[in-house]
Parts: structure tokens; C-alpha cells; sequence
């Protein structure tokens, strides 16, 4: 039986996405905070934040470079993957990495203030090399835009 790895995530970004090439392709990377909240049986409030590194290639990543800013709201679909490290003490640890293929734009970080620094126009899908299609369970009538990588695996 074929085996099927998935993920999809809503959240915030960590921090402005960081660019760099890798054997003359671009690379996205940046991480993701996705924030759960829940009451517990005795009232008590809990929030948890789940952070993800998330990766994008080639003109999704020219998309993020363009776009993306610490604390914007995006859905990202992609495959998950563990990477184990050691960290500066010594310690292992695991992370969990998302190998981006879909790239939603939900939300800026900014909320209308003006003494924010400058950022780009909405992204147009036909400047990014990508077409922009809607989903029936995302509204678009918000001028959320949805970019989908055309590689496979």
C-alpha cells in the first residue's frame, strides 16, 4: 500500500523569511507558530505554540521573499519531516520541518498602520509564476491568495 505524508498548518510567522540559493535554486525558510488554545475541566486557560520550520523553493520562495513578514497569518500544505540535532549544550533534540508546496496568504502582520515600514501590493499570481485558485473551504472574497508549487514529490 502506498504511503501518503500531508500536513497543513495556519499560523503566524516567527520572523521575516530568510533567502538564500542552493545550487542555483532559491530557498525560503522561516518559521511558523501555530497557537492552540483550550479550557481544561477546571477552567483553567491553556495556550500552546507549536513552532515549525517551514521550507519553499523556486517561485514560491521569490513569493515569500516578496511578501512575507514576521507575524503574517499564512496556511502552508506541505510534508512533514523530523530532523534530529544537538543543540549549543550538548542535548538532542528533534524538529519538525515542513517541505512547503502550498503557500496561503491570510493575513499581514500590520493591520493598517501607517507608521509600519512600506511593503508590496497584494501579490499578483501571474507575476509569480504561479497560478492563484480558489478553494471551496477558503473564502476569497478577502483577496487571499493561494499559491501552488507545480513540482511533484
Amino acid at each position: 500500500m502506498a504511503s501518503y505524508n500531508k500536513i497543513a498548518l495556519i499560523g503566524n510567522l516567527g520572523r521575516d523569511p530568510e533567502i538564500r540559493e542552493f545550487q542555483g535554486r532559491k530557498v525560503a525558510n522561516f518559521s511558523l507558530a501555530v497557537n492552540e488554545r483550550y479550557t481544561k475541566s477546571d477552567g483553567k486557560l491553556i495556550e500552546r505554540t507549536e513552532w515549525f520550520r517551514i521550507s519553499f523553493w523556486g517561485n514560491i520562495a521569490d513569493v515569500a521573499e516578496k511578501y512575507l513578514h514576521k507575524g503574517d497569518q499564512v496556511m502552508v500544505e506541505g510534508r512533514l519531516s523530523t530532523r534530529e540535532y544537538q543543540d549549543k549544550d550538548g542535548i538532542n533534540r528533534t524538529a519538525l520541518e515542513v517541505s512547503g508546496q502550498n503557500l496561503v496568504l491570510l493575513g499581514n502582520s500590520q493591520g493598517g498602520d501607517s507608521s509600519s515600514a512600506p511593503r508590496s501590493s497584494a501579490p499578483n499570481a501571474e507575476d509569480s509564476g504561479y497560478s492563484s485558485t480558489a478553494e471551496d473551504n477558503f473564502p476569497t472574497d478577502q483577496g487571499m491568495m493561494i499559491f501552488r508549487s507545480n513540482s511533484i514529490g
